[in-house]
């Protein structure tokens, strides 16, 4: 029978290794805003699923949902939302000003 022994356990996956303190600020960064614009254009292309004229709402919503995820990984990561670098908060701000901004440049919504 084998020991309990959780050093044999495989390591964290890298988005969720608490270790960022590893990487230079510059490598985080640019995996931060990798993962932004992954989440614009996936937003971006599940929209464009939506009838022509309901696309920059759906865009809006979808990145509202997006902010959600974010904001989840950093509560899961532990980030510090006052990092010298950029954090899943940073991401989460990011999509969430510009759902919005989207939602008040668009106006109500159509009935139709």
């Amino acid at each position: 029978m084998a020991t309990f022994n959780p050093r044999g356990w495989p390591r964290l996956p890298d988005w969720l290794d608490p270790h960022q303190g590893r990487r230079r600020p510059r490598e985080i960064n640019r995996e931060a805003l990798e993962r932004c614009c992954m989440a614009l254009a996936f937003c971006l292309c599940f929209a464009s699923l939506a009838p022509v004229h309901l696309i920059p709402f759906a865009f809006a919503g979808l990145l509202f949902l997006a902010g959600i995820t974010s904001l989840s990984l950093a509560v899961l990561r532990g980030d510090q939302p006052l990092a010298s670098h950029l954090t899943a908060w940073d991401e989460a701000a990011l999509l969430f000003t510009i759902s919005l901004g989207l939602r008040l440049w668009l106006g109500p919504f159509p009935v139709n």
